[in-house]
């Protein structure tokens, strides 16, 4: 098994897992994976079943480190989601902690227009991740040219 905090973006999901937690958004599940479909893409999912909500269902966030934060609605029935597309609100691939709590919160709390604002910011530790991802990058390159 695969420890997340090898991940060159665990800092990031930690980070925002952090800023959840402070803001006492009920926990949800985090994962940190690499996503094989896309290669070496970095991925992050937070999620928020339906007990976890107000309203009925639950809020899938999904980040990729080339595309930025999406979401998704989860069934009330846990039969599969409903995409709903990348998070506008969110302008930056690495949108601060701050905003993404700030999103997560009126998802999970659906008050939807409380995440309808502009969030500009960019992490303060987005350059140091972004490093790290691709000298990640050129690794598993290196590796499987090497191979």
């Amino acid at each position: 098994m695969l420890d997340p905090a090898s991940l060159p973006h665990w800092p990031y999901a930690r980070a925002v897992d952090q800023e959840l937690t402070g803001r006492g958004i009920p926990p949800g599940a985090v994962r940190v994976e690499r996503d094989y479909r896309r290669e070496t893409a970095m991925r992050l999912v937070f999620t928020w079943d339906a007990s976890r909500c107000a309203g009925p269902g639950g809020i899938r966030l999904i980040w990729h480190d080339d595309t930025g934060w999406a979401h998704s609605l989860l069934r009330p029935d846990a039969v599969g989601a409903i995409p709903r597309g990348p998070l506008t609100a969110l302008h930056r691939v690495y949108a601060t902690p701050d905003d993404v709590a700030q999103v997560a919160g009126a998802l999970v709390s659906r008050r939807f227009h409380l995440y309808s604002g502009d969030h500009h910011q960019e992490w303060e530790q987005a350059a140091q991740v972004r490093a790290a991802i691709d000298a990640f990058h050129l690794t598993v390159v290196g590796a499987c040219r090497a191979g």
